[in-house]
């Protein structure tokens, strides 16, 4: 016989298992404004095409005979771009034979893509290089769009549409990016693009859309502070010193003789390229290539070179060198200005140049343009690889000298400038509640209290009654 089981306690009901936090959130990101969203989503597309659009326009010294018209020249000219955000950039054969005989040349910036490509049917060529111009100009345009968000009141679930309809579109774009040009074939990886560009467009969107309740949050916490601004400031240095950088590197490059208007085109697609390289030749460092494999030029084996200050003045002159010295002595005093005009500690001081250089390697890693063939590629016969980057190592070893010896002049130079210099805060004090405390005016509001009734001074100074000695004490 079994003991029935006792009834539950009165009132008691199961309380019904409601949606997760996820569900939700993922709920108000399928019902939010997805019109809003995509405006903020057109801003950055609309770059990446128009800048392809006028990479098209040219028709790189094609003359009367155009094999490669202007939808195909958009079409390579996104497959490259879309390499800032991690896409590929493969040429396949697609039958036996090839663009030996039926390409153009004249000075093409695809001449080593496949003006000269003879694959022999199993052929391919494999281009590594990302336009870091192309990056930075996609981030300022996902900024730009998530203010207008910000200025509407939009939350995390806009980000996240932004982002999905930013990784969309660039899907959309690695697709068509694929053409085939004289039984070649161009590849963009469009999956792998549409990854990064969604990474990237979370996180920046994100941050913007979360800006008042972050400094909210690190107001409560100010060691994340400190970091946040020491980010900051490396950020921005970093930033002046490309543009600088760039800047040299550019005009240089331009007044080279063989050098036309299509070339300083493409160059500024590669400009902060060109910066980190000039950058890492001015503190010092070194560009180097590798020639690694079995081709008709260097046989088996491998082929190394580097290019540095010695190789510059042996290429110019001493001038040169001093040139490049001084752009990299204003390049360090720029870091150590910004972190002593902005610090509000030497401790600050030294995390800023640490990130400061830690951003640079990394720029550095990413800044070389790499080569893989097989078949016959321009006058390259074989199977193998080209390289052709700065060197880290040197990086390493010449920034730390460099940036070590900028934060350790930092607050000299911020005393120069009319900062507070080490140890001061660099952001102005809050007002005091008591407000500017002014001459004293009798019968005028109290400053020291919070009632607004008039001050009442003290009662003046009464004298002591006269002395009256006692009788017998005179």
């Amino acid at each position: 016989m079994t003991r029935p089981s006792s009834p539950p306690p009165p009132g008691y009901a199961p309380v019904p298992a409601g949606p997760s936090p996820a569900a939700v959130f993922f709920g108000r990101v399928m019902r939010g404004d997805w019109a809003g969203s995509l405006k903020a989503a057109a801003w950055p597309t609309g770059l990446v095409v128009a800048l392809a659009v006028a990479l098209a326009i040219p028709d790189y010294g094609q003359d009367d005979e155009v094999v490669v018209g202007w939808s195909d020249r958009l079409r390579v000219a996104l497959a490259m771009l879309l390499q800032a955000f991690g896409g590929g950039f493969d040429i396949r054969a697609a039958s036996p034979g090839g663009m030996n005989d039926g390409g153009y040349r004249g000075g093409s910036p695809y001449e080593n893509g496949y003006g000269d490509f003879d694959p022999g049917g199993q052929g391919q060529m494999t281009l590594s290089l990302v336009p870091l111009t192309v990056t930075v100009l996609w981030i300022g345009a996902m900024i730009l769009g998530a203010r207008g968000l910000r200025r509407q009141g939009a939350g995390l679930d806009a980000g996240v549409r932004v982002g999905v309809l930013s990784a969309a579109a660039v899907l959309v774009l690695g697709l068509y990016a694929q053409p085939e040009i004289e039984d070649v074939s161009v590849h963009s990886s469009p999956v792998l693009a549409a990854l990064g560009a969604l990474a990237i467009a979370l996180v920046t969107t994100c941050a913007v859309l979360q800006r008042d309740a972050a400094a909210a949050w690190l107001a409560q916490r100010p060691g994340t502070l400190a970091l946040v601004r020491a980010a900051g400031t490396a950020v921005r240095a970093l930033g002046f010193v490309l543009l600088l950088c760039g800047l040299i590197g550019y005009i240089t490059y331009c007044v080279q003789d063989d050098v036309n208007g299509t070339a300083m085109l493409v160059a500024l697609a590669v400009l902060p390229n060109i910066a980190l390289t000039v950058l890492s030749v001015c503190w010092g460092g070194s560009v180097e290539y590798d020639l690694r494999g079995q081709t008709n030029f260097i046989g088996g084996g491998s082929e190394h070179g580097s290019f540095g200050l010695g190789e510059l003045g042996d290429a110019y002159n001493d001038w040169a060198v001093v040139g490049a010295l001084a752009a990299g002595v204003v390049s360090a005093l720029i870091v150590g200005f910004l972190a002593g005009r902005r610090s509000a500690d030497r401790r600050e001081q030294v995390t800023a140049g640490g990130l400061f250089l830690l951003g640079y390697l990394a720029l550095t890693g990413i800044t070389g343009l790499s080569v893989e063939y097989t078949g016959s590629v321009s006058d390259l016969n074989g199977r193998g690889i080209a390289e052709i980057a700065p060197s880290v190592a040197d990086a390493l070893l010449f920034g730390l000298l460099w940036v070590g010896g900028a934060v350790l002049v930092a607050p000299y130079l911020a005393r120069m400038g009319g900062g507070p210099g080490g140890g001061a805060p660099a952001y102005p004090a809050p007002p005091s509640p008591y407000g500017p405390q002014g001459p004293y005016q009798p019968g005028g509001p109290n400053p020291y209290g919070p009632n607004p009734g008039p001050y009442t001074p003290p009662s003046p100074y009464t004298p002591p009654a006269p002395y009256n000695p006692a009788p017998g004490q005179q």
